[in-house]
């Protein structure tokens, strides 16, 4: 819980919803909260806005690298152990959120000013990525 609330406060301050999760499990992660800042600033929107994969499932993602992804390029088993995790984890999310895709989840172009504007302003957008970070917290956590 105590994770949950470090990202949707990020969130709810301008960080992105990728930024958010990858600043609130960047000790578990072994970076610095810079480091974080920096590593998920081109994720937010589905990774430059092109809203494919959801911002805070990639920084999930990255998280469960950093974390459980020390493997030499021979070791098969290591790595095969990591993309089951990533796999379960992405999974469990689309099931959790009902997608993983950026548009799928906000059903908005935010590329499109005047529809992203609108969104921002019935409070569409904070609301279904508040629940994306929120909940992708929740499910990163049970990982870790």
């Amino acid at each position: 819980m105590e994770r949950r609330n470090k990202a949707l406060a990020l969130f709810d301050n301008g960080y992105s919803c990728a930024q958010a999760i990858l600043i609130a499990f960047a000790d578990i992660a072994g970076i610095e909260e810079e480091m974080a800042f920096r590593m998920a600033a081109g994720l937010g929107g589905g990774v430059g806005r092109t809203q494919n994969i959801c911002g805070a499932i990639n920084a999930g993602a990255i998280v469960l690298g950093l974390r459980h992804g020390n493997y030499a390029p021979d070791d098969l088993e290591a790595k095969n152990r990591l993309a089951e995790m990533v796999g379960q984890y992405v999974n469990e999310c689309r099931k959790e959120l009902g997608a993983t895709q950026c548009l799928e989840l906000t059903k908005v172009d935010l590329n499109n000013p005047e529809l992203k504007q609108l969104a921002n302003e019935s409070g569409l957008l904070a609301k279904i990525c508040n629940n994306a970070v929120s909940k992708t917290a929740d499910i990163l956590t049970k990982y870790l």
